[in-house]
């Protein structure tokens, strides 16, 4: 039940009876500074990996399909904008870290129960061993890859732009190693490892913060 920014209207979906929480939860792609004055819990991924999966995404797109130029091509060329989303959020965590929970992608693959209640201790809201475990279950990447080929958005809570084929595609860590060639995953990495190590030694200090409180 977390709306999406592009596709629906907000306020709709705050009038929902069945939204029993205190505040809304928007998801969003947008860069730190065109963000209001809210917490954010911003989810980050290994460029490499990031990149390559947005590729596949866009190949649902018969325009993209047409001037597809390749995987490595399109990967190149996308990676100043990725540095350059995550270090808005870099620059904005040197003033507003109480804001601010980063989550990687890979933490949340290897430990999504404790994701879920560090991220619910940073929203101010109480959830208990068992309810993570449940919401967690419900959650699994093949559970949901296997909703989305019924096609149903009432069930998955979200509606696709031209279906859901290919939507939930591997959900791996480190699978661009298998997409990529050396020499694209060695300029990426040389243009955009110091930002990622840097997030990440930021969402252990505010695991570590969330957790001595």
């Amino acid at each position: 039940m977390i709306p999406d920014v592009y596709k629906v209207d907000i306020e709709d979906w705050y009038r929902n009876p069945r939204i029993k929480i205190p505040f809304r939860i928007i998801k969003t792609h947008e860069p730190f500074d065109l963000i209001s004055d809210y917490r954010i819990i911003y989810l980050f991924r290994h460029p490499a990996d990031c990149l390559c999966s947005y590729y596949h995404y866009q190949l649902r797109s018969p325009k993209f399909r047409k001037n597809n130029s390749g995987i490595d091509e399109f990967c190149l060329n996308l990676i100043n904008q990725w540095c350059g989303h995550i270090n808005s959020y870099l620059e904005a965590a040197k003033t507003d870290s109480d804001r601010l929970l980063f989550v990687s992608y890979e933490s949340l693959n290897n430990n999504p129960i404790e994701f879920l209640k560090n991220a619910c201790n940073f929203m101010d809201l109480d959830i208990t061993e068992s309810q993570a475990k449940i919401a967690v279950t419900n959650q699994q990447f093949r559970q949901l890859k296997s909703l989305s080929q019924q096609g149903d958005s009432q069930t998955l809570g979200f509606a696709e732009n031209g279906g859901y084929q290919n939507f939930f595609r591997r959900g791996e860590i480190n699978s661009s190693a298998q997409e990529l060639s050396g020499n694209t995953r060695e300029t990426i990495n040389h243009k955009s490892q110091n930002l990622y190590n840097q997030m990440r030694e930021l969402e252990s200090q505010k695991v570590t913060n969330i957790n001595s409180n």
